[in-house]
């Protein structure tokens, strides 16, 4: 028997389907390339709606399904329209990207077994494409879901996204009304593919409008099938679409291998849910194209408030939002180290505060950034007595060490400093953000001299993992990159040289040197950017750009200046500042008047940067002290 055929053989004998809908109401969409028999068919006609559970394993191939007696979307019509795929080639559904960060579909997608959807994490992994009507094609993204907000009274669930997306969003329509020609899209069979990897579209008329659902009849040949369930139903108004409905059940005549003839289908209602994609997906400076600029602002008795600096269009910078400050005098700023990372995998980067108190406890706090930018008060995920270790012989970097979409804590740790014994600590991210007991994964007892050092981390070798890495200086002048892989246990494999230069052509003293490590090319690999004191008030600007095999061209300077001002009155921080898809630099300057100021180097594609530029200045200052504002890395 060929695989085909078992396939087909195997889904017949399929027995564990559930009418779970009132009687006289068409059949559920659901199901991926299953086939039911006819005689459960007339029992699901008769109870109910069908709601069917896939067979993992047996669709190897892409699963995408799509509207049958349709015509194919060739274009970027309709390229705000989703596959949504739950669980391990176990169910596929359609859906629309309401939002760059969320994408609307039906609730019944993520109910197995007759469980409830409730808000949270979705309970199997699923993953979203946008922008892609041809799934063999590699335009779009492919994305995975971070959590669901199920609709309290209709077959509607939003999908907030792991990362934004560049796909232009699908908006609100008005109410549909009798009559009215619409537009129905979806990843569901045909008339003659099972499994095809094309998005279609047809055209549907309006039957009745109900209160929460509208009825709708396929023109011609062209109906809803398996697959489609959660797909939109659009009005086309000059050339733009506008949602009014949601695939929600049908009749799926003329679908590949029903014997159906009715194209009867019936969606949810979506023109009148503007107040709750209101309040389910807030807007707000976080949650646009630009990356801002987090930091943990420290007052002297020890307190301390989270704030942002959010991004522009241009790359700069507006006026700090903080809205949160401690009751805790823990945070003093000699005895705090601060990380501005994604490190609950929502897509916006959070503040982690590593702190000593005065009896020397350490602790760690998760601050996590809200959609306007904001912060209550921190997670607290890991504390630990005095005699733990010392925060002073800590050089710390973030970065997903294990490749789970959530910024991981590393630390190189000097024991006995100035003996040789050196380890790598790392705290590996929950899904809450906080971050869980340490663990030492690397160690040596001769490694060198932990004051030569100066780490970073970053996706090196473009595998999805973050490398712990560090500049060695030698005595005699000489440099090196050493380089540990990040591993999908969270720990790290055996360091190699990453670079080097001779003591003949030195790069500089580590004192002279200000790091920070992103991807300034855009080629998904890790690079490190340096800001280097060359002498008075002159600094220059050089990048390590990452190679695919996990080490480093020689360093390229794109910039240098004798007027820009004084090295040690430079703070430094990175981010896709200007949305771009390039990592840039920010730098927080103080004036001798202690006044302060935002300034961007924008990266190029070579990896270099431009000409810095200004935008938030604060002079005469009025915000607060340089000293307190404790930036990434610090």
């Amino acid at each position: 028997m060929s695989a085909a055929r078992r396939v087909l053989a195997a889904l017949r004998r399929m027995s564990s389907l559930a009418p779970v809908r009132a009687a006289q109401r068409p059949c559920l969409l659901i199901q991926k390339g299953s086939l039911v028999s006819s005689s459960y068919r007339r029992r699901a006609a008769q109870a109910g709606v069908l709601a069917a559970t896939l067979v993992a394993g047996l669709l190897q191939a892409s699963s995408a399904q799509a509207v049958t007696g349709g015509t194919a979307v060739t274009d970027g019509s309709f390229g705000f329209v989703a596959k949504v795929d739950v669980g391990s080639l176990e169910r596929s559904c359609s859906g629309s990207l309401v939002d760059p960060w969320w994408v609307l579909t039906a609730k019944s997608c993520f109910s197995f077994d007759g469980q409830a959807v409730v808000a949270g994490k979705p309970t199997k992994p699923t993953t979203v494409t946008v922008g892609r009507p041809n799934l063999t094609a590699s335009t779009g993204t492919v994305v995975p879901a971070f959590r669901i907000v199920p609709h309290t009274s209709r077959d509607l669930v939003l999908v907030r996204l792991a990362r934004r997306v560049d796909v232009t969003p699908v908006a609100l329509g008005a109410a549909p009304t009798v009559g009215e020609q619409l537009t129905g899209a979806g990843f569901g069979r045909t008339a003659s593919a099972w499994v095809p990897d094309q998005l279609h579209s047809g055209s549907f008329g309006v039957q009745t409008v109900g209160a929460s659902t509208l009825d709708i009849l396929g023109s011609g040949q062209t109906g809803i099938c398996r697959g489609d369930l959660g797909g939109p139903t659009v009005r086309v108004v000059s050339g733009k679409p506008q949602l009014v409905g949601v695939h929600y059940s049908s009749w799926q005549g003329g679908c590949f291998a029903e014997t159906e003839t009715r194209r009867d289908a019936v969606d949810t209602r979506v023109d009148d849910l503007g107040p709750w994609f209101a309040a389910t997906m807030p807007q707000g400076v976080a949650t646009d194209a630009y990356e801002d600029l987090n930091f943990l602002y420290t007052y002297d008795p020890g307190q301390a408030s989270p704030t942002t600096f959010p991004a522009t269009s241009t790359g700069g910078f507006g006026d700090p939002i903080g809205s949160w400050k401690s009751t805790e005098t823990r945070y003093n700023r000699d005895r705090v180290k601060v990380f501005n990372d994604d490190f609950d995998g929502d897509g916006i980067k959070d503040v982690v505060a590593l702190s000593t108190a005065a009896d020397g406890s350490f602790a760690i706090d998760t601050f996590i950034t809200g959609p306007d930018g904001k912060y209550g008060a921190p997670l607290r995920s890991w504390t630990a007595g005095a005699s733990w270790g010392h925060i002073g012989s800590m050089k710390m970097a973030s970065g997903d060490i294990n490749g789970d979409g959530r910024a991981d804590l590393t630390a190189f740790y000097g024991y006995e400093l100035g003996n040789g014994k050196e380890a790598w600590i790392n705290w590996i991210a929950r899904p809450d953000g906080g971050l869980g007991a340490p663990s030492t994964v690397w160690e040596a007892t001769t490694f060198g001299n932990w004051h030569s050092t100066a780490v970073f981390a970053g996706d090196v070798n473009g595998d999805g993992r973050a490398d712990a890495s560090l500049f060695y200086a030698y005595a005699d002048g000489s440099m090196a990159l050493i380089t540990w892989p990040g591993q999908a246990d969270g720990k790290f494999g055996t360091p190699y040289n990453s670079w080097t230069t001779p003591k003949d052509k030195p790069f500089a003293a580590l004192a002279n040197m200000k790091l920070r490590s992103g991807d300034f090319n855009g080629d998904g690999r890790g690079d490190v950017a340096v800001l280097k004191y060359v002498a008075s008030n002159s600094t220059s600007l050089h990048t390590f750009t990452a190679k695919a095999d996990g080490t480093f061209n020689a360093p390229v300077q794109s910039w240098a200046s004798a007027e820009f001002g004084h090295f040690a009155s430079m703070k430094l921080a990175s981010g896709d500042y200007n949305g771009d898809k390039r990592d840039d630099l920010a730098v927080l300057y103080r004036y001798a008047d202690d006044g302060l100021s935002m300034n961007t180097f924008t990266s190029t594609t070579s990896g270099g940067f431009t000409t810095p530029f200004g935008t938030w200045v604060n002079r005469p200052r009025t915000f607060g002290w340089w000293v307190n504002m404790r930036f990434d890395g610090e």
